[in-house]
C-alpha cells in the first residue's frame, strides 16, 4: 500500500496561547511557525506534527459523544519517561483521566486545555501484541512506578 503512516494531526482550539503552553512548555515540541490562525509544532526536524487551528470563542468544546476525534496518541521514549510525563503533567495542573497498563504499552490518557483527549505511552517490545491480542487494560500506578514494573 502507498501510504505508510500519519503525517500529522491537526486540531482546532480557540486559546492559541493555551496551545503553545500545553504542546509546547509542557509536552516540549518546538513551535515550527505560527500566525493569527494556527501554531505548527513539531518534535525533533519534522516540518510539524502536529497543528492547531484557530476557532472562534463561541466554538463548543470537544464532548465525549460526538464523531471526531477520540484521541491522538503520542509515543514517549520509555517507561522512565512516562513516569517523568506523569509528574510534569501533575504539576502543570493537566487532567488525567486515567493511566492504563495495556501490555503492550503503558498509557496515560489526558486532555489539553480544551478537551481535546491526548494519550501519551511507551512502548513495551516484550509482549508480543501479535500474538497476545489487543485490548487488554488494567490499572497502571504511577504514583508509586516500582509497582507498575511488577
Amino acid at each position: 500500500m502507498a501510504i505508510q503512516r500519519v503525517g500529522h494531526i491537526v486540531i482546532k482550539m480557540r486559546d492559541l496561547e493555551a496551545a503553545k503552553r500545553f504542546y509546547g512548555e509542557i509536552l516540549g515540541m518546538s513551535i515550527a511557525t505560527e500566525s493569527e490562525s494556527g501554531v505548527f509544532f513539531r518534535f525533533g526536524d519534522y516540518h510539524h506534527d502536529i497543528a492547531v487551528f484557530k476557532v472562534s470563542e463561541q466554538a463548543e468544546a470537544p464532548k465525549r459523544d460526538q464523531v471526531g476525534l477520540a484521541h491522538m496518541a503520542l509515543v514517549i521514549d520509555g517507561f522512565d519517561s512516562l513516569v517523568r510525563m506523569y509528574r510534569r503533567l501533575k504539576e502543570h495542573g493537566v487532567p488525567i483521566r486515567s493511566t492504563i497498563d495495556h501490555s503492550f504499552t503503558k498509557s496515560i490518557y489526558c486532555s489539553d486545555p480544551e478537551g481535546n483527549q491526548v494519550e501519551i505511552y511507551c512502548e513495551v517490545p516484550e509482549d508480543d501484541w501479535r500474538t497476545n491480542g489487543m485490548g487488554r487494560m488494567t490499572e497502571l500506578d504511577l504514583e508509586t512506578p516500582a509497582a507498575a514494573l511488577a
